[in-house]
Formats: structure tokens, sequence, C-alpha cells
């Protein structure tokens, strides 16, 4: 196939028939939308049979996503097995970078194609005997692919047809992209959420209007005891309890008016983008929060940082928080921290049963995970180093 494309050989007609899917398709964010917008213009420009994704390769193996209209019923079972006898996979290996191809240029001739166990379990239930597939690739990997398919009754795809399908390519292509670097962003965050749930430190990401985006457990139960004492932590469910401290949000919101007071065309972070808050004297707690303002995403509204530390009072014995103590702890989950803490304050199985909403048996597998991990066989142990 020739890879020129022209846009004036598109008929009036079609070009008007593709209005509306090719909009859909540029505003597409997710999945979904994705795959009903490609089959949409796909359908409008094509009439195929068929229509079917492909998303979410891994190297030059199988997608993870596929797509197909009309819909198979159990489609995991019925592609793991179409793979198995795929005529195609053995020519996209030998032909790696080739962005568009014929079926008739893989399938053998159409009479022996007919009598193939491909087409009897495959093509023939599918409803096809001829098509055209585009495939997106980043070195020298597949990346995604569309396929068309057109039954036993319907023409071969037409030199014209082809045109227009070079056309629309870089459309398809370019809309991909966008929801395969969103997903890829989202896991990236959710790692890091993942990672920040565990470590003994609170913290909160907000938005520029100063909504909570993200709250690990730590900062939940550091709320919980900023604003109602420390007591709380106790008798509240921290999360169902949790909420930013009226001092912290109004330290965020003069940080945020000192940004708005900034030139504009000057959005670096400067040293004064971080205000410290603290709870009351002598209580332990305190709130550092920064703005996040990245100059490589200028059309980002600056976000906030807000970590709240429960530090010792002055009086407390320089142990409490001492590195090996600190140390120990980090090497635990947020809720075998919290097991530890109220062991170290002497009360019992049951005690911390009740006082977490969890059965006694519970706290048991969790207390032996903490006593494993930080490498003592009693409770006596596990006091005398925390303490």
């Amino acid at each position: 196939m020739s890879n020129a494309t022209d846009a004036s050989r598109i008929p009036p007609a079609l070009a008007l028939r593709l209005h509306a899917p090719l909009l859909a398709l540029h505003a597409a964010m997710e999945v979904a939308p994705l795959w009903r917008a490609v089959r949409q213009v796909l359908r409008a420009g094509f009439s195929p049979h068929r229509v079917t994704i492909f998303l979410g390769h891994l190297g030059m193996g199988e997608a993870r996503v596929v797509l197909t209209d009309p819909p198979i019923a159990h489609p995991e079972e019925w592609y793991a097995a179409r793979g198995r006898l795929n005529p195609f996979s053995p020519y996209i290996e030998a032909n790696r970078g080739v962005k568009f191809y014929r079926f008739s240029a893989v399938l053998p001739p159409r009479a022996e194609f007919a009598r193939s166990e491909f087409y009897r379990r495959f093509a023939r239930p599918e409803g096809w005997d001829k098509g055209v597939s585009a495939l997106y690739w980043s070195r020298r990997e597949v990346t995604a692919m569309f396929s068309l398919y057109r039954s036993p009754a319907q023409p071969e795809f037409s030199e014209a047809e082809l045109a227009w399908l070079r056309y629309l390519y870089p459309f398809i292509g370019t809309a991909i992209v966008r929801v395969q670097r969103l997903h890829t962003e989202r896991l990236a965050r959710r790692s890091l959420e993942e990672f920040n749930r565990n470590i003994p430190v609170g913290l909160v990401f907000l938005d520029w209007d100063l909504r909570v985006e993200f709250a690990n457990p730590e900062v939940q139960r550091q709320c919980a005891a900023w604003n109602f004492g420390p007591e709380a932590v106790r008798v509240f469910n921290p999360r169902d309890a949790f909420a930013l401290p009226a001092a912290v949000l109004d330290a965020c919101r003069r940080l945020r008016e000192a940004v708005r007071a900034r030139n504009a065309k000057q959005p670096l972070s400067q040293p004064s983008d971080v205000a410290q808050v603290e709870h009351t004297p002598g209580s332990g707690l305190r709130a550092q929060v920064t703005v996040l303002n990245n100059p490589a995403s200028p059309l980002a509204k600056p976000r906030f940082l807000v970590v709240i530390d429960a530090r010792p009072p002055a009086s407390a014995p320089p142990a409490v928080v001492s590195e090996e103590k600190m140390k120990l702890l980090r090497e635990l989950t947020q809720r075998e921290r919290e097991i530890a803490l109220l062991v170290c304050e002497g009360q019992s199985n049951a005690e911390i049963a009740a006082a977490l909403s969890k059965s006694v048996l519970t706290i048991k597998t969790q207390l032996n995970s903490v006593f494993r991990k930080i490498r003592v066989k009693s409770r006596a142990k596990l006091m005398a180093l925390l303490r």
C-alpha cells in the first residue's frame, strides 16, 4: 500500500458522515469512549461486517484488551484459543513496522483458506473471509492495532477505501496514544500512592481548589488527633472522621493567594511557597504545606502537598523519635505500626481488637507479622525496642 494521504480524495458525503465520530474520537479520554468513537468512525467510513481494536500489547505478545463489534461471547477464552492458530502473528513478527496489510497478503487463496482450521473455528463463526489491519508501533514493537473484516458477500477493500484508511490512520493513532498516556500516568500515580500509604508520615495532596486528591492512612490518624484530641484516634474511625485542620487549610489559602499575586509569566516555585503550622506548643503535631508548581507543566494549576508529622514534646526523651525507632517503624505497614504502638501502651490483643474493630485472631496474625519484620519474639522485646 502507498503511504500517500490526500484529504481532498475523501468524498464529501463520507466527510460529512465522519464529522461527528471524529469529534468524539478527539474527545476520548478512556478506553470505552475511545472504542465507541473508533467503531463509529470505521463503520461510517467502510461499512465492515466486523470491527476489532487491539490494545495493551506487551512487546510482540497478544493484546491484553480486545474489543470487537459484533461482540463475542467469552472473549478471553475465544481470543486465547484464536491466538494459537492466528496466521497474522507470524506475518507481523516478520514485517515489523508495517502499518497496513490486507488479509489477502497473508492468507492462502480463498478456497484453501475456507478449508483451514482457523477459518472453520474462528473466521467463519466471526462472519468474515477478508479484511485489512492497521498497526501502530514503538521501537519495533506493536502498541495497538485495529482490523476491519468483511463477509463473503461483501467486496474486497478497494484502493480508494485504503486511501481513506490511510487518511484516518493518524487521527485514530493520536487518540490511542492519548488514552495510553493517561493510563500510564494513572498507574504511576497509583504506584506512588501505594508507596505513600505505608510510610509513617501523614501526606495529603490537594488540588488548586483545595479538594483532597490523596490522603494516606497516617494523615487520617494525625488529623483526628489534631481536630479532636489524641484519644479520638481510638474512639473514631480516622478515615470516616477525616478533615484537614482549619489552620492547615488557612495556610493553603494564604499560599494560593501569594501565587495568584505573582507575575503570571513567572510560575516557578519560590522559597516562600512553604508554610509551617503547629497545632499547639508542645503537642508534637506540626504541618508543612508546600506549593507544587512544576515549571514543566505550565498548563496545570499548582497543587499543595501537606505533610503532618507527630513530633514529641520538647520534654520527651530523645529515644522516642530515635532514628533506630523510625527505621523499625518504616518496616511495618500502617496497621502494623498502629498495633505495635498499642502493644507498647500495654494493651492486650483483646483490647486492641476492640479498639480497631478487628477480631483477636486478626490482631494475633498482624502482631506475628510485626515480630517477624523487626526480628523480635515477644511483646516485651517489642516494647523494649519501641519505647
